[in-house]
């Protein structure tokens, strides 16, 4: 059984905050995904595409792109190609667009959290597999969906589970809500050749045996949202040699970038200079797949003469504007939320007040030499195999901080030097 697995393609996101272009823009690169999504599972000769669920943003689609949607299935379908698509909580089986459609005769949806086992037939007519899987019956269901689900007994051939998930161990889990929350040890002791799951927009691997994946959102929709997106190409032809790549189908791919350097930046074209810098190298580290379409969201940091200036967001407008153009992308946003003026801590370290006091105890914890008193257990975002030492990761935290505090307690006069 070979499967092409996706999830969170959100169609019809409004993208509310972006200008006018870039929305559209947007927009457009969510529909040419799918369509690049259909084509790979025609040329790969698929059984089945797996919809991990939130295939729409909202209760409703435009009149196009419910057409769009429509026209890519059946291009499915005139292959022989099934579709089963488990909703999400952007979608839910109740009350949404998903309820009404007219899906095609190849397309299975699960709108509910009752068990539908599905069986997957090849290009001969015989049954190569079986997909299980639960769907969101309304926006925000909050049992573990993943405990009904079981494989079909006594056969040998290839399972897999298909589910919208919060899975509690899951990087960046905690940037989504916990609806039909689960456990990896729950999901893995199933007895599923494979688990494709949505609703973490991260793509990522949580178990190689048996694979567990999260194929990651189908587009980035925002900078928190970087890298390449598209879907898992999935044979189970072998059920006990399960092989599991990924398929990139955006065309428009987010930066983020973190910009220093502007010590000695005096005009626009040293501010500019300063990001195309960072982004040139960061497309050497990274070039994307040919073709591809970039958003750059890139934040200023570091001491500057310009640092007021650059406080004010018409001005880095402006930059974002030049950034763009000289380098050609869809669009640019640009902040600064931590450029400071060019002060020295150093001159400020023998202070007998609390600004010294502060400093001298910030630039014992970057070093290493102090915790403030805390445990593990008191930093949320602390994680030992990430972090290294608690230490090192307060100093990591802190970084940058003797500056920070000058900003805030120094007279503006001062600063302004």
């Amino acid at each position: 059984m070979r499967l092409l697995h996706i999830a969170d393609v959100h169609l019809d996101t409004p993208f509310t905050s972006r200008s006018e272009a870039v929305r559209q823009r947007l927009r457009r690169a969510t529909l040419e995904a799918l369509d690049r999504c259909v084509t790979t599972a025609l040329a790969e000769e698929v059984d089945a595409l797996l919809i991990a669920g939130d295939l729409f943003d909202g209760a409703y689609l435009s009149f196009e792109t419910e057409r769009f949607l429509l026209a890519q299935l059946a291009r499915l379908a005139e292959e022989g190609v099934q579709v089963v698509y488990a909703t999400g909580n952007h979608d839910p089986g109740e009350g949404t667009r998903a309820e009404h459609l007219a899906w095609p005769g190849n397309v299975t949806v699960i709108r509910d959290g009752s068990p539908m086992v599905v069986p997957v037939t090849g290009s001969t007519g015989d049954t190569v597999g079986y997909v299980t899987g639960t769907g969101h019956a309304t926006e925000r269901e909050t049992g573990d969906l993943s405990a009904a689900l079981r494989p079909v007994p006594d056969t040998d051939l290839p399972q897999a589970a298909l589910l919208h998930t919060q899975v509690s161990s899951a990087g960046t889990g905690g940037a989504h809500h916990a609806y039909a929350p689960s456990s990896l040890a729950n999901l893995r002791a199933a007895g599923f050749h494979y688990w494709a799951l949505g609703h973490v927009h991260l793509r990522q691997e949580l178990s190689g045996d048996p694979p567990v994946h999260y194929s990651g959102g189908l587009q980035g929709r925002g900078p928190g949202e970087t890298g390449a997106k598209g879907g898992l190409l999935v044979d189970l032809k072998d059920p006990a040699h399960p092989v599991v790549e990924f398929r990139e189908f955006a065309s428009v791919r987010w930066e983020k970038l973190s910009v220093s350097g502007l010590d000695e930046a005096r005009t626009l074209d040293d501010v500019v200079g300063a990001v195309t810098g960072a982004w040139s190298g960061a497309r050497e580290a990274d070039p994307g797949a040919e073709g591809t379409e970039w958003i750059l969201s890139a934040e200023l940091e570091g001491p500057s003469p310009m640092w007021l200036q650059l406080r004010d967001q018409a001005e880095l407008d402006t930059v974002a504007d030049e950034v763009g153009q000289k380098i050609g992308i869809v669009g640019a946003e640009i902040r600064a939320p931590r450029v400071h003026p060019r002060v020295r801590v150093e001159d400020h370290l023998e202070r007998r007040d609390v600004l010294g006091t502060t400093l001298q105890l910030v630039g014992e914890v970057i070093g290493g030499g102090e915790t403030l008193g805390l445990a593990e257990a008191d930093l949320a975002g602390f994680e030992r195999e990430r972090d290294g030492t608690l230490a090192a990761y307060l100093g990591r935290l802190l970084e940058g901080g003797g500056e920070e505090i000058m900003v805030r307690m120094l007279d503006p006069e001062e600063l302004a030097e």
